[in-house]
């Protein structure tokens, strides 16, 4: 038959009841676990108390460890954030400069039909109407931030003209200068967005 210190370990701790016992058992009552029982209880509570600690630490271990994986987590979505936002603006900077590059083929078209204007006689109602739409089409690209970047009789640069052949200079056009410029150089927030061919003297 079970003793009654097996009987109280299969019944589980009622800290209450384990109490009272202790009390009654320092204090001697008749009919009460003898005082020898009461390191039982103690050892039992000292178990419980022990128990509610390695809890309490696998709490707050289990705790700090949430707390990094989610400033982990947190950092890794601020990274794809920043990312995804740098590749949206360099696809965007792309699609506006390709955009741009087309509208400057039609730039061209109206450079050179300015140009016909003094070599061909033309109604001045037509002049004028050409003239007009050339200079919308550039407050249209300074709205896009792209402006015509001058370079006739400019010294050669390499970053802003493309040389596409060459001329004799002379002393109205030095060697290393641009002598004729064949299609107009754009900048786009003073960075080039198309460069200049030109014609470059040589001496």
């Amino acid at each position: 038959m079970p003793d009654e210190n097996s009987k109280n370990t299969n019944q589980g701790f009622d800290a209450a009841q384990a109490a009272a016992e202790f009390a009654a058992a320092m204090a001697g009552e008749p009919g009460e676990p003898a005082p020898s029982d009461a390191g039982n209880y103690t050892a039992i509570l000292e178990g419980e108390v022990e128990t509610l600690e390695r809890m309490l630490a696998d709490k707050d271990e289990a705790l700090r460890a949430a707390q990094e994986k989610s400033a982990a987590a947190s950092a890794e979505v601020d990274r794809v954030r920043t990312r995804i936002e740098r590749e949206a603006e360099r696809t965007i900077d792309r699609a506006h400069r390709a955009v741009l590059l087309s509208v400057l083929e039609v730039a061209d078209d109206l450079d050179r039909a300015v140009e016909q204007l003094s070599t061909h006689e033309v109604p001045p109602a037509v002049a004028q109407g050409v003239q007009m739409v050339r200079s919308k089409l550039h407050a249209v690209l300074a709205q896009h931030r792209a402006r015509h970047r001058p370079s006739l009789g400019l010294p050669f640069d390499s970053a802003h003209h493309e040389a596409v052949s060459l001329a004799p200079a002379t002393d109205a056009t030095p060697a290393g200068s641009v002598v004729e410029v064949l299609s107009e150089g754009y900048e786009l927030d003073e960075q080039t967005l198309r460069p200049a061919k030109v014609v470059v003297a040589k001496a």
